[in-house]
């Protein structure tokens, strides 16, 4: 009788979760077999699919007219120059404030972490009076100095409580060895924070490839603009067919699905550090 129960309860339980996959699914699907039908096909049956008629003719559209391909290019160089520039300045600075007792320490640590109160908005004024200024208006440059004055704080947060569980007698015994602090960094702070490392890219990848503000303000143009500035254009161009804009958004989903399914075993982890802790 217990494994009679025990078994309904397991069948229970993954139709559950097998439901709340699909709720969760079933959006993309929907998005992307819309993404190939015409305008037509899609204001007479909007839930009803006929696989003869679907065609690539909405993305050939967005390529050749919006060249949102280059949009997507120009994003991937953004995002991945942020989280390069990103992980090293907070690995260091995580490690400093970890493990290294200098003066007036705590107070720095806390100074950095008090800006993640202050909304991006409120800075946008003066941070573009400034980039005007320096010439960054228009460039990508500016746009990755101001997601890393964006990201580093909480970056620096989940770094510095997950290197302070590293045990002293670890560090202490690979200075005996002869290895330096930058060798101690590579050899023993990177490999042991993996799991934080890789959930800080997980979400500085979202929060970059996801802005529309920031490069919106600070990118004027068409050549050097972000995917999701090239996406809100695309929703006001053709606003009337939500086939092109099912076709943009099926694009601009592609890549966070994939970095997804990349790091997701660092996820639930990577989350987990600070009740850990």
């Amino acid at each position: 009788m217990t494994r009679k129960f025990s078994s309904i309860r397991q069948a229970v339980l993954f139709a559950s979760m097998l439901l709340l996959a699909l709720t969760y699914i079933y959006p993309f699907i929907y998005t992307f077999m819309n993404s190939l039908r015409t305008k037509i096909d899609f204001i007479k049956y909007p839930f009803r699919i006929e696989f003869n008629r679907l065609s690539f003719n909405n993305y050939i559209v967005l390529i050749s007219q919006m060249k949102i391909l280059l949009s997507i290019k120009n994003t991937f160089s953004i995002t991945i120059w942020t989280i390069s520039f990103l992980l090293v300045f907070s690995t260091m600075s995580s490690c400093a404030f970890a493990k290294l007792k200098f003066s007036g320490s705590r107070f720095v640590y806390l100074l950095i972490l008090t800006t993640l109160f202050i909304p991006g908005q409120v800075t946008m004024i003066p941070m573009y009076a400034m980039f005007s200024k320096a010439g960054l208006v228009g460039r990508h440059f500016g746009v990755i100095i101001s997601y890393l004055a964006s990201f580093l704080p909480g970056t620096i947060l989940l770094l510095t409580s997950h290197f302070k569980g590293i045990p002293d007698e670890m560090i202490e015994a690979a200075k005996m060895d002869g290895c330096s602090y930058w060798r101690s960094i590579l050899i023993i702070y990177v490999p042991m924070g993996l799991p934080a490392i890789a959930i800080s890219i997980i979400f500085s990848f979202l929060g970059v490839w996801n802005d529309l503000f920031t490069p919106m303000i600070l990118i004027p143009g068409t050549e050097k603009r972000t995917v999701m500035v090239a996406l809100s254009t695309i929703i006001g161009r053709y606003g009337g067919d939500a086939t092109y804009q099912f076709a943009g958004m099926t694009l601009v989903s592609i890549p966070t699905i994939l970095v997804y399914l990349i790091f997701q075993r660092f996820i639930v982890e990577g989350i987990s550090l600070g009740s850990i802790k």
